[in-house]
C-alpha cells in the first residue's frame, strides 16, 4: 500500500503542477478534467476519503487563483456619470422693487417700466457654472434713465442680472435681482419673491 500512496502523491503533484502552470500562463485550468484524473489516480491507489478531498480542495484553490487574477487584472471602466438631482434644478427667481419682465418678441431681452425719478440704470451680469457654485461678476452696463430694457447674454451657465435705478445724487430708488436664468429656462414661469 505504501507504493500505491506514493504513486498517488506523484500523480497529485503532477496534476497540481499542471494546474499551476496553466494559471501562470494566464489560462484557466480545466479543474473538472483534472479532478477526473485525480479520481482515477485515487482509485488505482485504492484511496478515498480525507486525502482525496484535500487534493480536490488544493486543485479548486488553484482555479480560484486564476479567477481572482482575472478580476484584478481587468481594466477599470469609466467612472459613473454623476448627474445633479432634478430636484436641485434652479428656477429663475425675481426679487426687488422694480417690475422686470421678458420683453415681447424673439431674443433674450428684459424690460421694465420707466420711473421718472430714475436718472440712470446700472445693470450687472454675473454667472455661475452650476447651482452649487458662487456667482462671478461679469459685465456692468450704465443706461440712461429713459432706457427701459436690456439684452441679456444667456448661455448654458446660470446668469444673475442685477438692475439698480439711481436718482439724483446716486440715491437708490428701484432694484431688481433676477437669478438662475439660462437659455433653456428663459420662457419658463419665473418665481417672484418679495424684496427684503
Amino acid at each position: 500500500m505504501p507504493d500505491a500512496a506514493a504513486k498517488f502523491e506523484r500523480a497529485l503533484t503532477a496534476i497540481l503542477e499542471e494546474a499551476r502552470a496553466q494559471v501562470a500562463a494566464g489560462r484557466a485550468p480545466n479543474v473538472e478534467g483534472l479532478e477526473v484524473r485525480l479520481a482515477a489516480a485515487a482509485r488505482s491507489a485504492g484511496l478515498d476519503g480525507a486525502p482525496v478531498e484535500r487534493a480536490r480542495r488544493s486543485l479548486r484553490s488553484i482555479g480560484a487563483v486564476h479567477r481572482s487574477r482575472g478580476l484584478v487584472s481587468r481594466e477599470p471602466g469609466p467612472p459613473p456619470v454623476r448627474r445633479a438631482p432634478s430636484a436641485f434644478r434652479t428656477k429663475p427667481t425675481v426679487t426687488g422693487s422694480l417690475g422686470v419682465r421678458r420683453a415681447d418678441g424673439d431674443g433674450f431681452r428684459l424690460a421694465w417700466d420707466r420711473v421718472p425719478t430714475v436718472t440712470e440704470w446700472e445693470v450687472r451680469f454675473s454667472e455661475r457654472a452650476d447651482a452649487r457654485s458662487d456667482y462671478v461678476d461679469g459685465e456692468t452696463l450704465v443706461l440712461a434713465g429713459g432706457e427701459t430694457g436690456v439684452e441679456v447674454p444667456l448661455s448654458d451657465a446660470l446668469l444673475r442680472v442685477t438692475i439698480i435705478g439711481r436718482g439724483r445724487g446716486g440715491r437708490l430708488l428701484r432694484r431688481a435681482l433676477i437669478s438662475g436664468l439660462t437659455r433653456d429656462n428663459w420662457r419658463e414661469r419665473w418665481q417672484r419673491r418679495a424684496s427684503a
